[in-house]
């Protein structure tokens, strides 16, 4: 065996750790925005039941989500930036490298666009909570 074998050898398994590890940090980035999707879904339900908090509830959720949604555009920016000042220095990788940063990417922009479309079904919503004026509060 040659150096040069042991060398793309060493590449191909430095590649598939990488691959997997990406892989894995997206995989953890979805369950965790599953799992908030769940726990918003929770707290409406709860909130609908209470009719005092249901008004503060809507207020912080649609400025929440108006920040989230610059957060998200600063991000995208971020990430188109910062992509396009690495192109020139990937091109310039052993194949497996370019293989790697190439589905890298990829699963990058896969996230974004599942937490972008998170926040657009979030803000496209209509609150499940109803204002109600009750006898108590007409009262006061």
């Amino acid at each position: 065996m040659t150096a040069t074998s042991n060398r793309y050898e060493d590449l191909n398994k430095i590649t598939e750790l990488a691959k997997g590890a990406v892989d894995t940090a997206v995989g953890l980035g979805v369950l965790g925005l599953q799992k908030l999707q769940v726990g918003r879904v929770e707290m409406q339900k709860r909130l609908g039941k209470n009719e005092r908090l249901a008004d503060g509830y809507s207020e912080f959720r649609t400025q929440t989500l108006r920040r989230a949604s610059k957060f998200d555009a600063m991000v995208g920016d971020a990430r188109r930036t910062f992509v396009s000042s690495l192109q020139p220095v990937t091109d310039r990788l052993p194949e497996p490298a370019r293989h790697v940063a190439s589905v890298a990417q990829a699963r990058i922009d896969e996230f974004h666009a599942k937490v972008s479309q998170y926040l657009a079904s979030a803000s496209s919503e209509v609150p499940t909570t109803k204002t109600k004026t009750t006898k108590s509060d007409s009262a006061s």
